[in-house]
């Protein structure tokens, strides 16, 4: 064995390095829809990391909950992406485009099917100050006026041309 055969197998394992280092396609697909309100909000509220992708993805489930099951509490948004519990089973009659926005929101909230995963970061958008937070803790839209009502328009809009 010469000793570029030897640093074969070293040079593949480095270059694997650099291309795992780079965002995952299926990933960077999910936090599409997102940008670039996920980008300003980082900017304008100075949040760490993921933090404004999180808080669009929560509001996003909090959004659908609101339109499908407007009397389900925020927990259970796992149960409706699943298509089990109570509250699914006692949903009213739901319109083709109701039904559309629960396939594609299936496909965009794929973490929250997981019920720890969403608790945990429903947990963590309360903590949000209600300045950045489109919704109150129990997922209801804010009665406080903590967000501006521009701001409201336009998560609300993201959510509405995310969920199409």
């Amino acid at each position: 064995m010469n000793t570029q055969q030897a640093l074969r197998p070293q040079a593949d394992f480095g270059r694997l390095a650099v291309i795992s280092r780079q965002p995952e396609p299926a990933i960077a697909g999910l936090l599409r829809w997102q940008e670039p309100l996920a980008t300003r909000l980082r900017h304008r509220h100075n949040l760490p990391g993921r933090v404004a992708n999180r808080l669009l993805n929560v509001e996003l489930g909090l959004f659908l909950l609101a339109d499908l099951l407007p009397l389900a509490p925020a927990e259970a948004l796992p149960n409706l992406l699943a298509g089990q519990g109570w509250v699914y089973r006692e949903r009213s009659v739901w319109t083709p485009r109701q039904y559309r926005n629960l396939s594609q929101a299936r496909r965009l909230l794929a973490p929250y099917h997981d019920r720890t995963t969403w608790l945990n970061a429903l947990a963590k958008y309360v903590t949000l100050p209600s300045t950045v937070r489109a919704f109150a803790p129990n997922g209801q839209h804010p009665s406080e006026p903590g967000l501006r009502r521009y701001d409201l328009r336009e998560r609300q809009s993201l959510f509405q041309r995310a969920l199409l």
